[in-house]
């Protein structure tokens, strides 16, 4: 019985350790945000044709809808910062807790808005990919909801 166990808690460890490597291998980060370009990630800047209030209202609306692992999002903070408005909100994953910002400015054309998300682990070196999900989440709730240039 005792060889069982000390069998069983090898495999264990070992388990552990190769989905830890795994999980460094694939998803060596733990932060995922937009960009012009799309970056690694494909997660590409919105635009959207709609003014800065409508957009910061529609954020404000979708965040508690949405939900990980059947926990919602909260919204936790608003700032307005010279020509950025960032709304933050917290993910519950789990045993973890992931932050979310939303970035929107007047982007260059009159009438439309610039839409960058940021998602970031609290703890840990990689995220399995979670904060990705989380980005591509509310681009697509976005998406949904405004007008895309």
């Amino acid at each position: 019985m005792k060889k069982i166990l000390i069998a069983l808690g090898i495999l264990l460890v070992v388990f552990v350790v190769v989905i830890l490597v795994i999980g460094r291998t694939f998803y060596p980060d733990n932060v995922a945000e937009t960009s012009k370009d799309g970056g690694v990630k494909e997660l590409k800047t919105r635009i959207y044709k709609t003014d800065v209030e409508t957009a910061k209202k529609t954020v404000k609306e979708i965040i508690p809808t949405l939900s990980t692992y059947g926990s919602n999002w909260k919204l936790v903070d608003e700032a307005d910062g010279g020509n950025i408005t960032s709304i933050k909100a917290e993910i519950p994953v789990i045993v973890f807790t992931d932050d979310l910002e939303v970035k929107i400015k007047q982007a260059e054309n009159e009438g439309e808005v610039q839409v960058d998300v940021v998602s970031k682990s609290r703890v840990g070196k990689s995220d399995f990919g979670e904060n990705a999900r989380h980005v591509r989440k509310i681009l697509s709730a976005l998406d949904e909801k405004l007008a895309r240039k």
